[in-house]
């Protein structure tokens, strides 16, 4: 007996020479292929990109963020033997130059007035590191100077310092801070205007960024901006302030690499230290701490809620909101700050009453040597 057995030939070709795992449909095979080459070429291009701005960022950060300031100072004040001068008036100088009546209070050094005299220590930061000094002073005029069992005929105090830039040539002022020196309140002001979602997200809030498009296209309005703070910090950093979608696609990979390679405190330290908040002057307010200075006269540990809410409401647009040239527009961003942080529970409804009936309080916009290009250039050009 014979048995006879039949093969199937595979549809669209020879027995047994159809691929697995494709579709018979030749329309589906073509769309499967070209998916499979479109992700392919899409991995590639995406993993050479990455590659490319990692090359950037590191050797961007490779050195120090911010390069050492130019510093300019003023002509130091000499204490001499047989001076005729007061210990209050050598302790207001060094003051002025930062130093502080307690130790350890500040790094340029700290002083303490005594009965008959005034003792002298520089701190690590001083201008010239000079050695301690024990000036005497008896009825209003120095009678003797001693440095370490040693006596001197003169001793020159701690210079003012003038003007420090970070970047002389786009004439940029800046002090630096680092993150636990940032007043939560100035934290808190930031993220509930500018990113609320900032420790939770991987860099790009995607859910704003479509809303923010949604906005441009649908409504043709522009005010809703869908950057995070570490989408500003990478366009700042590393791209020019064009609007096309290939740099916000650039924007948006280097902010989840900067999110890879650095800690949420830090990318806040780098941004408090960046941010354009105006001018004084001839010179830009860079960050946080200058622009406390600059708008306030005080240091940024002791900044007030409705100051850091204005503080905070200038990075939308600095010069339109300028407190000096628009208190209305200044005053209304401070407030709408404040209702945003009543928003996400920063502060109490309370608090925000309290702050928004503080008016305006600002250091007057004196204009300090720091503030004369020509003198700071010649100086700069002295040095």
């Amino acid at each position: 007996m014979t048995i006879r057995i039949k093969i199937p030939k595979a549809s669209g070709g020879e027995p047994g020479k159809r691929i697995p795992g494709l579709p018979r449909d030749p329309v589906l095979r073509a769309a499967l292929v070209a998916f499979v080459i479109l992700a392919v070429s899409a991995t590639i291009l995406f993993s050479y990109f990455y590659i490319k701005y990692d090359r950037v960022i590191e050797k961007r950060f490779r050195t120090p963020v911010f390069a050492n300031a130019a510093k300019i100072y003023a002509l130091p004040k000499v204490v001499r033997n047989g001076e005729q001068i007061q210990a209050k008036e050598i302790a207001t100088e060094l003051r002025r130059a930062g130093y502080a009546d307690k130790e350890d209070e500040s790094k340029l050094g700290s002083f303490r007035l005594l009965k008959d005299g005034i003792e002298i220590s520089p701190g690590p930061e001083s201008y010239h590191s000079p050695e301690p000094a024990m000036i005497s002073i008896h009825d209003g005029q120095v009678d003797q100077i001693t440095s370490k069992g040693n006596d001197l005929s003169a001793y020159e105090l701690e210079p003012q310092l003038v003007t420090a830039l970070f970047d002389a040539e786009q004439r940029s002022k800046r002090e630096l801070v680092k993150y636990n020196d940032i007043p939560p309140v100035m934290v808190q002001a930031v993220l509930a205007i500018e990113d609320r979602r900032f420790f939770e997200h991987s860099g790009v809030n995607f859910l704003r960024t479509a809303e923010a498009v949604y906005g441009d296209i649908v409504h043709q309005r522009r005010e809703q901006g869908g950057s995070t703070l570490t989408q500003q910090l990478a366009r700042g950093f590393f791209l020019t302030p064009e609007k096309t979608i290939k740099r916000k696609l650039t924007e948006m990979l280097i902010a989840e690499e900067l999110e890879q390679k650095f800690s949420k405190q830090q990318i806040f330290e780098f941004y408090a230290n960046w941010v354009d908040l105006g001018q004084r002057g001839s010179f830009a307010i860079s960050g946080f701490a200058e622009a406390s200075k600059a708008y306030f006269n005080k240091e940024l540990k002791d900044i007030t809620l409705p100051e850091a809410a204005l503080l905070a409401g200038l990075i939308q647009r600095p010069s339109y909101l300028s407190p000096y040239r628009h208190p209305e527009r200044a005053l209304d961003r401070r407030n709408l700050v404040l209702e945003s942080m009543v928003e996400t529970h920063s502060i109490t409804r309370e608090q925000a009453d309290k702050a928004k009936a503080v008016p305006l309080k600002l250091a007057p916009p004196n204009v300090e040597a720091s503030d004369a290009p020509y003198f700071v250039d010649s100086s700069m050009r002295t040095n």
